[in-house]
């Protein structure tokens, strides 16, 4: 997966800045290997630790697919309701937003559930603003070539998109696109510290088995095939009724 580490950003937990040139040189040197040792390109991006392993992940559970008195996300969203992703092993609703890119959603804490989080109606807009966020990524980098100018990259990141444009043009004057291979879960949810009427802040462990491909379909330099987890903080701000992701970053809460 292709990820660029760019801006400022100060997190309500212990955080390491890194530039626009990134921790490790200038250019494309910014942007880490594709394949489970990345994630989702952040607006802007700090960065808390090394999360990233190589395990594989090949579990594929049966989870619910009943909505409990009426939860889950809007019927009349990008996603449908499926009754399994790869690597979901705990109760709760999984969504696909479009071939091997699912979300898991926790509508109920029991003894094997993976955080104290459950999805509520006052979460839900946070919720699938995050989604959207992370679709319209998933489905510009699968384009061929690489689409800058999807709709939903001024719709659902303040910044239009605008940092992630040098290192999306490099890769694409490479030819490189997304195979989604083994699959991308996305497992959020919102950390009541961090929550107000006006700002949320998602954590995330996100399961990629996703690769980047060169032209002729072999795999780029640096990108792997197998399934890694990494942790994800996403922040959002309410602007005008609605939710918009402002930074992202790297994050050790994802076991």
């Amino acid at each position: 997966m292709l990820r660029v580490r760019v801006g400022l950003l100060a997190v309500a937990v212990a955080m390491v800045a890194v530039a626009c040139s990134g921790a490790d040189g200038g250019g494309l040197a910014t942007v880490p290997a594709p394949g489970p040792t990345a994630g989702p390109l952040p607006t802007a991006t700090s960065v808390v630790g090394s999360t990233t392993s190589s395990t594989v992940v090949a579990t594929t559970v049966v989870v619910s697919t009943t909505l409990p008195a009426g939860i889950g996300l809007s019927a009349d969203g990008p996603w449908r309701l499926v009754d399994s992703a790869p690597g979901v092993t705990t109760p709760g609703l999984v969504y696909e937003l479009m071939p091997k890119l699912w979300a898991f959603i926790q509508v109920e804490e029991t003894e094997q559930s993976a955080y104290p989080w459950v999805l509520s109606e006052a979460d839900r807009p946070i919720i699938e603003a995050y989604l959207m966020a992370q679709l319209t990524y998933y489905e510009a980098i699968t384009s061929n070539p690489i689409n800058l100018d999807h709709p939903g990259w001024t719709e659902y990141y303040a910044d239009g998109g605008a940092l992630y444009r040098p290192a999306l043009e490099s890769y694409i004057a490479e030819g490189q696109v997304v195979d989604m291979d083994l699959g991308v879960v996305f497992q959020p949810q919102i950390l009541s510290d961090e929550r107000s009427d006006s700002s949320a802040l998602v954590a995330d462990c996100i399961l990629d088995g996703s690769v980047s491909r060169m032209p002729d379909g072999s795999l780029a330099p640096g990108s792997t095939a197998g399934v890694g987890r990494h942790g994800w903080l996403t922040w959002l701000e309410l602007v005008d009724g609605h939710w918009i992701v402002t930074s992202q970053g790297t994050s050790k809460g994802c076991v």
